[in-house]
């Protein structure tokens, strides 16, 4: 989803700390690196600087955010992937790295979300091809209202469609052979470094800031050598962590989304 457009950052930090309350927090997870216990926060607010400071307080100076000025995950067609007798295979050697501009920072907001909009963001993210109907069905659940078809469709055509940037699919291999990583990365090319790797199957998502990027994913390990062979010489520092695939902490989308727009509501009354 193209969340920008309503106004809101994702945004990922990596803490020594163990935290009990985290504000817009979406997850939790742990992260291990030569015997070393951290954590993985990500969260969603608004694109404000008030937002994004009460984030970074919680968190220890040293900690490293991450913002996702720019989002990119694989695509099935991406340039690096290949289709071979009924497997999903990567291609080293075409991975190029090619686009080294930096992202540009949060854009105007173009959508006013309010509850009838994160329903229907809720009940697609959850499976896409979910009807209007379902949606009415679960808005008395969710919203203690019955909120009618036509009121959702139209919030459907003029909010939801221009947030939705595509459905995604997501592989995964058997953790205990190809454990999950997270890979940070800081220096001018790290977002080009990002974008690249997400052209490969094994890589998921990229959040890309300004000469930092977080990227996740379970490449081979025997893919390694060869992937820092073709990306060659460039300005970037990595530091490469194993991530546990069960999250400590999950917040539904509707339920964070929904705070936060409940959060606007009070403030602008």
């Amino acid at each position: 989803m193209n969340l920008e457009k309503a106004g809101l950052l994702e945004v990922a930090t990596i803490s020594r700390k163990s935290l009990e309350r985290v504000p817009y927090l979406r997850a939790q997870r742990t992260l291990r690196i030569l015997g070393r216990k951290l954590f993985l926060y990500t969260g969603m607010m608004p694109a404000e600087d008030s937002a994004v400071a009460e984030w970074l307080s919680t968190f220890e100076e040293s900690a490293l955010t991450v913002r996702a000025l720019e989002r990119r995950w694989w695509r099935t067609d991406a340039p690096a992937t290949l289709y071979r007798d009924k497997w999903v295979n990567g291609d080293v050697e075409a991975v190029k790295v090619t686009d080294k501009s930096q992202p540009g920072l949060p854009v105007k907001k173009e959508i006013e979300l309010d509850d009838n909009d994160v329903l229907l963001l809720w009940v697609k993210s959850r499976w896409p091809f979910a009807s209007l109907r379902e949606a009415e069905r679960e808005s008395e659940k969710y919203l203690g209202r019955r909120v009618s078809h036509q009121v959702l469709s139209w919030h459907f055509r003029n909010h939801v469609l221009k947030l939705w940037a595509g459905n995604r699919v997501w592989l995964y291999a058997d953790a205990q052979q190809i454990p999950y990583r997270l890979i940070y990365m800081e220096g001018k090319d790290a977002p080009a470094v990002a974008r690249a790797l997400v052209k490969l199957p094994w890589f998921h998502t990229a959040y890309i800031d300004i000469e930092k990027a977080v990227v996740s994913g379970q490449p081979p390990c025997a893919s390694m050598p060869h992937l820092y062979r073709v990306l060659g010489n460039l300005d970037v520092d990595v530091l490469e962590f194993a991530m546990e695939v069960s999250t400590v902490k999950w917040v539904p989308i509707f339920s964070l989304l929904s705070q936060i727009v409940k959060r606007k509501e009070v403030v602008n009354a």
